[in-house]
């Protein structure tokens, strides 16, 4: 049983149209302080902006004991030309990449996986409100203006996505502002879903 369900949540990954997904034990999720820390320094401009960003969202230490109530994730990714990454056409993926995440959390929910947790990438704010002067949620006005589609921050999470790609296989190369297109052409975005059958806390 666990099986075919987990078949139906992987095919509707593929549905969706992300490039590729795998089901993994979470215990292979590695979770690193530092990581986090970088949000800050050297710094995103995402920092502080939103309530899935930190310093607002949960701190790796709290995230890491929340995994122990999950036992299986699905990581997914969309393959993304390398210029597209380092324009701003990387806000549109990383869009598609927390609704989808969002779309796998609810999907999974339907399929029995008790309080299923969608993560994804990049800064909600700035993806979905960056024409808007303050997040509601953090300014305590009212709730997320997008709560079915933003998701929690993976890098602000602390999560190791370089390592987990190499884990599972896939391909993965730094993009920044150096990168050159020619030499690497293609980079990822990706998400997760975090999985249990068990309502967590439970012994």
């Amino acid at each position: 049983m666990e099986n075919a369900r987990e078949q139906l949540l992987l095919q509707h990954a593929l549905e969706l149209g992300v490039s590729d997904a795998r089901l993994i034990d979470a215990d292979r999720i590695r979770v690193e302080d530092a990581l986090a820390k970088i949000c800050k320094d050297p710094g995103c401009p995402g920092y502080g902006q939103g309530a899935n960003c930190p310093p607002h969202v949960m701190q790796p230490v709290a995230f890491r004991r929340l995994l122990r109530d999950y036992p299986r994730a699905m990581v997914f990714k969309f393959d993304v030309p390398t210029e597209v990454l380092l324009g701003d056409g990387r806000f549109e993926v990383s869009r598609i990449v927390h609704e989808s995440a969002a779309n796998l959390e609810r999907h999974a929910l339907a399929c029995g996986y008790a309080a299923a947790r969608g993560l994804a990438a990049g800064s909600c704010r700035r993806i979905f409100c960056p024409e808007e002067k303050h997040c509601r949620v953090l300014e305590g006005d009212g709730g997320c203006r997008h709560p079915d589609a933003a998701r929690p921050s993976i890098s602000g999470l602390g999560v190791n996505f370089f390592e987990l790609s190499r884990t599972v296989g896939w391909p993965i190369h730094k993009i920044t502002s150096e990168s050159n297109p020619d030499e690497v052409p293609m980079g990822l975005m990706a998400g997760m879903v975090l999985l249990t059958l068990a309502a967590p806390g439970t012994p």
